[in-house]
Order: C-alpha cells, then sequence, then structure tokens
C-alpha cells in the first residue's frame, strides 16, 4: 500500500522529549521490628530498594502494642504471580496478616539519581572509608572504597554489608589471604575490599548481569578492573580452595549452598557469612557442622554476621 509523503515544516526538527521511567511501588504495613527483614525479601523477589515511613495513626490496640510501619518497596515489575509468591512469603514469616492489604501502584521515577547524590554521605566501616565517585574525601589509616550506587546493589551501609566488611577487618589483622572468592557480589563491594586490603586473587560472583556490570564499574573506578574477576557462572563449577569467602545473601540460601561454600574452603580458610536474621543464625550454624566451627558471631540492627573456620 502506498503512502503519501508529507513535508516537514520548514525550521528546526521539534526536540523528542524522553520519557521518564516508571516503576512499580508495593505499600503495606508492619511491625516496626519486621522492615529489614520484609525489605530483605523484597529484595529477593527482585525489589530495586525499600522505604520506611509512619503507619497511619489508630486507636491504641493496647499499651504494648508494637510500633507499626508503611514499607514502600519499589519493582520495575510487579505481575499477579509474583504478588502472589510476596504474600505468600510475608504470611509464612509473620510478617503480615492474612487480612493485611498490599497496595501496588504504577510511578513514575521520582528521580533517584539525584536523590542518591544528595544522600550518599562518605562513611567508614572498620578501617574502610565507603565515598560516591563524587566526593574525594580521604582519611588517614583508612582504605578507600568508591561505590557508584546503584538501585538494589550495596553501597554498604546496610547492616549486612558493613558486618561483612567489618569481619574482613579484623581478620585481615592477623594474617593474609591469598585467594578470595565473593559470592552474590552485588555492587563488587566486599570483593573490592578483599583486593586492596591484599588478596592475589579474587573472584565474585553473581546470578544477575545488572549487578555485575556495577561491580565491575565499581572496581574500575577503585584500580582492581583487572585484578577481579567477576562471572556468572555457576558456584558448582568453580574449582581449587579459597582462603576467604565471603556470601552475603538470604539464610536460606547460605542453608541451600552449605555443602558447596564448605567444599570450596581452605583448609585454614574463614568463610563470612551475612544476610542473616538475628533468629535464624543457630540454623545456619547447624548447616555448616561438624564440617566447620563457629570462630566469631556480631548481631548489628537485627541481622548477624557470622564467621566460620575449620
Amino acid at each position: 500500500m502506498n503512502r503519501q509523503r508529507t513535508q516537514n515544516p520548514p525550521g528546526p526538527a521539534p526536540a523528542r522529549t524522553r520519557r521518564k521511567p516508571s516503576y512499580v511501588r508495593l505499600t503495606f504495613e508492619l511491625p516496626a521490628a519486621r522492615a529489614d527483614a520484609a525489605a530483605a525479601l523484597m529484595a529477593a523477589h527482585e525489589g530495586l530498594g525499600c522505604e520506611v515511613a509512619a503507619a497511619p495513626k489508630r486507636p491504641a490496640a493496647g499499651p504494648r502494642a508494637p510500633r507499626r510501619v508503611l514499607l514502600k518497596a519499589y519493582f520495575k515489575r510487579l505481575p499477579a504471580t509474583r504478588l502472589a509468591r510476596l504474600r505468600r512469603a510475608l504470611e509464612a514469616a509473620a510478617m503480615i496478616a492474612p487480612e493485611t492489604p498490599l497496595e501496588a501502584a504504577r510511578i513514575v521515577d521520582p528521580g533517584w539519581a539525584t536523590a542518591w547524590m544528595d544522600r550518599f554521605e562518605p562513611f567508614t566501616v572498620g578501617r574502610f572509608l565507603i565515598a560516591p565517585p563524587w566526593n574525594r574525601l580521604q582519611r588517614d589509616g583508612h582504605i578507600r572504597i568508591v561505590i557508584q550506587p546503584a538501585q538494589g546493589f550495596g553501597t554498604g551501609h546496610h547492616a549486612t554489608t558493613a558486618g561483612v566488611l567489618r569481619a574482613l577487618d579484623e581478620l585481615w589483622r592477623g594474617r593474609r589471604f591469598a585467594r578470595a572468592l565473593d559470592v552474590g557480589t552485588g555492587s563488587g563491594i566486599l570483593a573490592i575490599a578483599m583486593r586492596l586490603l591484599g588478596a592475589e586473587e579474587v573472584v565474585a560472583l553473581d546470578i544477575d548481569p545488572a549487578a555485575l556490570e556495577n561491580a565491575r564499574e565499581n572496581a574500575e573506578l577503585n584500580g582492581v578492573g583487572r585484578d577481579v574477576r567477576f562471572s556468572i557462572v555457576p558456584l558448582a563449577s568453580l574449582r581449587g580452595h579459597f582462603d576467604l569467602i565471603t556470601a552475603n545473601i538470604l539464610s536460606s540460601t547460605l542453608i541451600e549452598m552449605a555443602p558447596r561454600l564448605i567444599k570450596l574452603l581452605a583448609p585454614e580458610g574463614r568463610l563470612a557469612l551475612s544476610g542473616i536474621l538475628e533468629r535464624e543464625a543457630r540454623r545456619v550454624v547447624a548447616a555448616y557442622r561438624p564440617a566447620l566451627r563457629r570462630v566469631k558471631r556480631r548481631t548489628d540492627r537485627g541481622w548477624t554476621t557470622l564467621v566460620m573456620g575449620r
């Protein structure tokens, strides 16, 4: 079929306006003490990030009623099947009741990239100074790690990442680790930290290609782009032993992969595990015994970091 051509009017072509990306915001109410655990659950189901807000005021249910908050979780997509899985998981963990409404609404990007720049100030964890690329702060006696924020990947603020960073700082004060492995690398911050501490070989794994892209960018920002091997290969495909292994993942995944991590750990090696709610720590330790013993346990803001060894 022939189409008639129309002539453009004289003058410059009109500029194309770029549509802002949109996201799905899931909002629900829960006890304040369970907000961190619920946020971790959202991340495990492809959540990009969460924020906590005050819950609407209601008549007091009693003098000892727990404080409640609104959790707002953001997703690129949230099909009905994933929403149903989320409800089942939240109810199974006693974070919400069967009658708790889950309100999903599509929103236009409110400008998260700019918000990150406004909110991400340099901070320290042990000897580590974590800073964004646009801040040049240096401190004597600290190891500077530059992290480019990206939605869904850690900057070190969360208690789980901070717990492993502290564990690495303490472990490296007494010895050196030549070969290191980071499982579920996310932003790459733990892999980068191990290389900057002096690990000769660092392997970092993640199942999310977007996470690996962010991790590689961060490694370049820290001058270790050629020194850390980022890969999407399965854990089961790795061979040999590692002197130090970090895994900041959900407890259920840590328990599932226990046999493989035990097999990969060198005879005198150390394994730092995080992403563990305090009440789940015993089950995680049990999954690694008797092959490994607990060397250290630290809990911060309801999250536990474990260091295991043979």
